[in-house]
């Protein structure tokens, strides 16, 4: 055995592979890629838009009752027989709260014949009243001078059970004409007769009759 080295000296050594340009590029590429895709989760995780919020369906609002203000009715017309002596005689329609003057101007007014001091044209008519215009010296026999006729409800101007009676002994003239079918002649006439013992007893007053006597129960009153 000689005292020469091993391996000899003058053997060649093995070379390495170096890698290719190709495969450089390559894990370049790969490197580039892998970078830009976490950049872009990062960037899509922090710079993401916010979440709408959700969409809410309200119900339709609830119509609310309105009170709606109810207007007054309307007076009905009332009807009245208007005769004697006017100058056109008949059935008339006339507004509600017309009184005894007006009953006569759509009568086409008084004739020369009448005796206009038995009528009271201020008071109130009613429906279904009679309105009756004497002649000059006309016999009691005929229906009674002025308004007559029995109201359903006792008018506002005249005088009223719940009120008090009039009294036929005590009331002045102004109250007695304020009694239906009772105008100033007939108040006069109820005054001169003084007294009474009954209501029945003013039938001996001039003017009134039956109809009138029934017309006034109820309103007036013979105190004591």
């Amino acid at each position: 055995m000689s005292g020469e080295p091993w391996p000899p000296a003058s053997a060649e050594q093995p070379h390495e592979p170096q890698p290719s340009a190709t495969h450089s590029l390559l894990l370049a590429y790969l490197v580039g890629l892998l970078t830009a895709t976490l950049f872009l989760g990062t960037a899509f995780f922090f710079w993401r838009p916010p979440e709408a919020a959700p969409i809410q369906l309200l119900p339709p609002p609830t119509a609310t009752a309105t009170a709606v203000p109810t207007a007054p009715p309307t007076p009905a017309p009332i009807v009245v027989d208007v005769g004697g002596a006017v100058r056109q005689p008949g059935v008339l329609l006339l507004p509600p709260g017309a009184r005894v003057v007006d009953a006569l101007a759509a009568a086409g007014g008084l004739t020369a014949e009448a005796d206009a001091l038995q009528l009271n044209q201020a008071a109130r008519l009613f429906d279904g009243a009679q309105v009756y215009v004497p002649a000059l010296g006309a016999s009691s026999a005929l229906p009674p001078a002025g308004l007559s006729g029995t109201p359903s409800t006792p008018t506002s101007d005249s005088p009223q059970p719940a009120r008090g009676l009039v009294d036929l002994n005590t009331a002045t003239q102004a109250e007695l004409e304020t009694l239906p079918g009772i105008g100033a002649t007939k108040a006069q006439a109820i005054l001169a007769n003084r007294p009474y013992a009954t209501v029945a007893e003013l039938d001996r007053v001039p003017g009134i009759g039956s109809a009138t006597l029934q017309q006034l129960q109820g309103w007036v009153v013979v105190g004591p």
